[in-house]
């Protein structure tokens, strides 16, 4: 399951892939042809691999709901990682996280990014597509706020933010395939 932007592909981590990366990270670039970078994956990515293993091993249409990969295309190489906490809930709600590897920030890949998955998200079920962000992260909100998510609520030093899928999201989409 891929998607393709101008500039990014954005890969949907498959049991096989979670596998690989939980055992040999290196394996994984070798199997992408990708130079070796040591920003990727982060931690918390390597945290969240076994429980979706899992996941996807119980219920493999989970795959998608899950993390993806993002590659630049152009120069091929990771940049970060992009995705959801699971299936849209019973509200239609599903909540993304992204996190783009240090040296490729301020580039606008996360706002590419993030852009299609929502859409993809749209195309697959969600009604709203939420997310999380800390009250000193400017960047992640700027990414956010670009791709039309209203802060709704705060927490402490976490700020709420949600987009709802409008008809316009069904019909643009709709034109990009030519229907």
């Amino acid at each position: 399951m891929d998607l393709e932007t101008p500039r990014l592909q954005i890969k949907a981590i498959d049991l096989e892939t979670a596998q690989v990366l939980m055992k040999n990270a290196l394996a994984f670039y070798y199997k992408y042809q990708l130079p070796w970078s040591e920003d990727w994956p982060h931690d918390g990515l390597r945290a969240l691999l076994p429980l979706y293993a899992e996941q996807v091993e119980a219920d493999e249409t989970s795959v998608g709901f899950g993390p993806w990969f993002i590659i630049d295309k152009h120069h091929q190489r990771i940049i970060g990682d992009i995705g959801f906490k699971g299936r849209p809930d019973q509200e239609g709600a599903v909540e993304i996280g992204y996190c783009i590897v240090p040296e490729e920030r301020g580039a606008g890949y996360a706002s590419e990014a993030v852009e299609y998955i929502v859409q993809w998200a749209f195309q697959n079920g969600a009604k709203s597509v939420q997310a999380q962000c800390d009250r000193e992260n400017i960047p992640s909100q700027k990414v956010l706020i670009n791709n039309r998510f209203v802060n709704t609520d705060k927490q402490d030093k976490i700020l709420l933010f949600k987009r709802e899928k409008k008809v316009h999201d069904h019909y643009k989409e709709r034109s990009k395939r030519g229907l």
